[in-house]
């Protein structure tokens, strides 16, 4: 175009050459000069590429491409835009050998010091806060990971893992330092960028000459602004540096907590989810579904649905339960209705039996299978007499669906209003230790395994429509007695397990959550709350019973604290003795002889 350009040169050196004294003429223009020179490289090779030049061609606009656009699939499919234009087209082979030779002399650029992918050469300043301080960090924190990052005060942090919402303070930490590490990243790109461009227009080579302070006086405006932009890329990655710190990333992590923060309510809102390692699954419809971060599970089961092994496990299953067929089918509801994140029936369930009879397998392996929807409760909790802080154990039990209490020393006396408590919808008041109260709702369903059923004072409905209890009776022992039975079965038949609780959730659900208890359960109970009448006890074994009958009420609460004394028996207050006999129909009265219960009266060996 111009006689005094040299078409042999090779850097800026040799661009003028062959006069003393060249003219040259401005052109003013609105394109980029990158613009023009990928024109120049691509637009401007004709209609169609002919045979001959096909490949030297192709292999120079394949170099150009892989400098401009990175090694991607951007650069390929502009290739194979390009070779459509070969005429003839060059074959499938070709292009490929092409291709895979520009990617090779891309690697062997991209390996030299101080190179820029195109993909991070052309990003913006994406992670740079608007202003340089602890909320300006937490700003961009929220932003980057609103997807990934959660904070409620009851729980502390919560950090999306792909499948579940996990409480952890360190994975919150390391999101924090992912941040800055990112910034570095930026800031050091951003640096080499600013770098090159005063490489370009001569502003570099003038700093290294006169240093920076005399050289910003002689900048013009292009080397004025690419100078500019070093030093504030300069000030981003000292502050980059700055916040790797750990005070700031403290920092960041405190002022992040009202943008990121979460309803408790809102944490395993609805209890027809079930989470897997693989997918989550619908209870109602058995639906298979992909993991959301929306649903907010922050629970998952150790174990995926799954068939192998179901014969071991039906097998275990005669084994614990004697082969009764229908008491089967009704713990199969039972375990349904623990894997549902809400409580439908208020319950206490005691699988009761003596040692050696597959209880605590049974619990064991099912609460594993479950995972972190599973959770224990120091089995005092339900007894008289607990007097440490069991707000921090409440507190861990939210969210759970399967809670288990394992084995009471023989005597121990149920403590009537922790179970209700427990075994209810009335909201729990609890509190993590060195963390806010809160409230919830139980979700869980409460089991309690011992081989000695603890004493039962209250005779109300609403105490024994909670207790339910299943019968163990097998002896395992001989060839059915596997060593380490809960992992045998935990390890060969884990799926299969998981696949029998979710059938019993579909079950239960269909039933409208109403499950008759079996012959064998109904007996167990009767059995159970006729050993813990105290009161018939007292009565059958000192009194006679009629309705013209009477006693002084000092005389029958005197003989009932001797009868204790004589049997072991725990003694109840006056007025709670007094209540249950109103409960069981023996009315109390004030006359002139004194108070007298009517209806009864002792008999003559326990008279004074």
């Amino acid at each position: 175009m111009f006689s005094y350009f040299d078409d042999n040169a090779l850097d800026a050196a040799r661009f003028l050459y062959g006069t003393s004294t060249p003219e040259v003429e401005l052109y003013e223009g609105s394109r980029t000069i990158l613009d023009f020179l990928l024109d120049d490289s691509f637009a401007n090779l004709g209609e169609s590429i002919e045979s001959g030049n096909r490949n030297n061609t192709m292999s120079h606009i394949a170099g150009k491409l892989i400098k401009r656009f990175g090694d991607g699939n951007e650069a390929y499919e502009k290739f194979m835009k390009q070779a459509d234009r070969c005429d003839p087209p060059l074959s499938e082979d070709e292009l490929s050998t092409i291709w895979n030779s520009a990617r090779k002399f891309g690697n062997k650029v991209s390996s030299q010091v101080g190179y820029i992918s195109p993909e991070k050469y052309n990003l913006e300043l994406n992670l740079k806060p608007e202003d340089l301080s602890d909320v300006g960090q937490a700003v961009v924190l929220a932003r980057e990971y609103k997807d990934k990052l959660r904070y409620s005060p009851a729980t502390d942090f919560l950090v999306y893992n792909g499948s579940f919402w996990e409480e952890s303070q360190p994975n919150a930490q390391g999101i924090a330092q992912e941040l800055t590490a990112r910034q570095l990243e930026e800031a050091e790109v951003e640096i080499q960028k600013a770098i090159t461009e005063m490489n370009s227009n001569g502003a570099w080579a003038l700093i290294a000459a006169m240093g920076p302070k005399k050289a910003s006086a002689q900048f013009n405006k292009e080397q004025a602004r690419s100078f500019e932009k070093y030093e504030q890329a300069e000030v981003y990655r000292k502050y980059a540096i700055k916040r790797r710190d750990t005070k700031y990333i403290s920092a960041a992590l405190k002022e992040v907590r009202p943008m990121v923060q979460v309803e408790q309510s809102m944490l395993d809102a609805d209890e027809f989810l079930l989470n897997t390692p693989y997918e989550t699954i619908n209870l109602v419809t058995g639906e298979c579904l992909v993991h959301k971060a929306e649903d907010y599970i922050t629970k998952q089961t150790t174990v995926s649905l799954g068939e192998e092994g179901k014969d071991i496990w039906l097998d275990a299953l005669n084994i614990f339960f004697v082969d009764d067929i229908e008491l089967i089918s009704y713990v199969q509801k039972i375990v349904g209705l623990a894997s549902i994140g809400k409580v439908y029936v208020e319950a206490l369930i005691i699988a009761y039996g003596e040692g050696r009879n597959g209880k605590s397998t049974f619990w064991n392996v099912v609460s594993k299978v479950l995972g972190t929807y599973s959770g224990n409760m120091s089995a005092d909790m339900l007894t008289v007499g607990c007097r440490r802080n069991v707000k921090p154990e409440l507190a861990e039990a939210k969210g759970k669906r399967l809670l288990i209490a394992a084995e009471l020393e023989e005597g121990m006396r149920m403590n009537t209003s922790n179970v209700k408590q427990l075994c209810s919808t009335d909201e729990i008041f609890a509190e993590k230790k060195f963390k806010s109260p809160f409230s919830y709702v139980p979700s869980h369903t409460l089991v309690l395994y011992t081989n000695h059923l603890p004493r039962v004072g209250a005779v109300d409905k609403g105490t024994w429509r909670r207790l339910i209890v299943i019968p163990f009776d097998a002896k395992i022992e001989g060839q059915n007695d596997i060593k380490n039975y809960t992992e045998y079965l935990f390890e060969n038949a884990g799926g299969a397990i998981l696949s029998w609780i979710i059938e019993g959730a579909k079950q239960v659900i269909k039933d409208e959550y109403h499950i008759d208890a079996p012959k064998r359960v109904q007996d167990a109970i009767a059995a159970y709350k006729e050993n813990n009448d105290w009161m018939k006890h007292f009565l059958d074994e000192c009194c006679e019973i009629d309705p013209t009958f009477t006693e002084k009420s000092g005389k029958l609460y005197t003989a009932y604290r001797a009868y204790c004394l004589r049997t072991g028996e725990f003694t109840r207050s006056a007025g709670d003795f007094y209540s249950v006999l109103e409960i069981e129909n023996f009315q109390k009265k004030k006359t002139k002889k004194g108070i007298i219960v009517y209806g009864l009266r002792l008999k003559s060996e326990f008279e004074d």
